[in-house]
């Protein structure tokens, strides 16, 4: 019978720490049926969320990787890097995990030997984290760097350009669920990704490793299915069912310099709807904003017509107080040479202008006061 000595040795050898283990890579490799939305992506949609990336799905590497910390810096290592693409009729995963850290060169090596194959990085932050990241893990292993000159599509920003508005929270998890549609069943929070891997550097046990990497695999598949929804986004920012997202797609296109596209979004989310629904009732500020929009972009590429038609139905729903008024009144003085209508605006504006906004409004309606009787002595001096 074994003594309690033989015992406790048998378990210490099963758990020897990391550094007196193999180093070698652990690989997974998983697929799912290729999203045939994915092959064809409108060039649209992609010009509007990054322009000029020349993006080809076909070449594209999707990219996300797991650390022994969350705050990057020093010392900061991805132990573990999942990396899509498109193969044939399937969205092919591939994960690359060291046993410890003698083994980064060689996980380092396999990444680097799939990124000279692609064309462009799609990732969610990795723009700031992931890349930056590992660039500097090759570095630090002295390797060719083949990722520094890759177009890089980095999914978090055109996500807040159109959903930071209405979901406040953007990051990757609540976009899967709010627009997505993903639910995932005992999903390991990123937050205790870094203690499970250390977990396993102490035992051994692969097992420990099984949440993380069903974690990593789905964060790559959620990228394919992200960059689908919002390339239609913004392909389309008509069709979207809430105005405060084509509110949002408005403002980048005219961001953009694509006016026509911008007042489209603006015009649609300017509408009056009833408050019928609690969605309905969330956007109400929607509509004065997008007319406020609309009306000074209208002004600033000279469309004045059309810029006091808009400013004339936000006085009619009383949008946004004095705004239109004094706009009214601007277009009026100084592009439309109608001083008398200014001033008309200008006393409105003071009929329902609080104390704070009273005093710059008098100076204009004493001006305009003055500009007007100079010329009617001018006129009357007139033979």
């Amino acid at each position: 019978m074994p003594s309690l000595r033989d015992k406790l040795n048998a378990r210490a050898s099963q758990a020897a720490p990391a550094a007196q283990r193999p180093q070698r890579v652990l690989e997974y490799t998983a697929w799912v049926p290729a999203d045939a939305a994915l092959r064809a992506l409108s060039p649209t949609g992609l010009s509007r969320m990054s322009p000029g990336l020349g993006f080809d799905a076909e070449r594209a590497l999707f990219i996300d990787t797991e650390t022994t910390g969350l705050s990057g810096g020093a010392g900061t290592v991805a132990f573990l890097v999942g990396l899509g693409r498109l193969e044939g009729d399937r969205f092919v995963v591939r994960q690359y995990l060291m046993s410890g850290y003698g083994a980064e060169p060689a996980l380092l090596q396999k990444v680097c030997a799939l990124a000279k194959e692609a064309s462009a990085l799609v990732s969610f932050n990795g723009r700031t984290f992931d890349i930056p990241l590992l660039r500097s893990r090759l570095v630090m292993c002295r390797m060719d760097d083949p990722l520094g000159d890759m177009a890089h599509l980095d999914l978090i920003y055109p996500a807040r350009r159109v959903w930071k508005l209405r979901l406040k929270d953007c990051s990757l998890g609540h976009i899967e669920q709010s627009e997505l549609n993903i639910r995932r069943d005992h999903d390991l929070p990123g937050a205790d990704v870094p203690a499970r891997y250390f977990e396993y550097l102490k035992s051994g046990d692969e097992n420990l490793l099984t949440d993380v990497v069903d974690h990593n695999r789905q964060d790559i598949i959620t990228l394919g299915t992200l960059l689908v929804r919002l390339c239609a986004a913004y392909a389309d920012p008509l069709e979207q069912t809430s105005m405060m997202d084509v509110l949002s797609l408005g403002k980048t296109l005219q961001k953009q310099g694509d006016h026509d596209a911008a007042g489209k979004c603006y015009r649609l989310a300017g509408r009056e709807r009833p408050l019928s629904t609690l969605e309905r009732l969330r956007e109400r500020h929607i509509a004065p904003d997008a007319n406020r929009r609309l009306s000074l972009m209208l002004r600033s590429d000279k469309h004045y017509s059309e810029a006091e038609a808009v400013l004339t139905d936000m006085v009619g729903r009383g949008q946004m107080g004095i705004f239109p008024y004094v706009e009214l009144s601007k277009l009026y003085e100084h592009r439309l040479g109608d001083p008398r209508r200014a001033l008309d605006m200008t006393q409105k504006a003071l009929a329902i202008a609080d104390p704070a906004e009273a005093e710059a409004l008098e100076k204009r309606r004493a001006r305009l006061v003055r500009r007007i009787s100079r010329a009617e002595e001018g006129q009357k001096g007139r033979p």
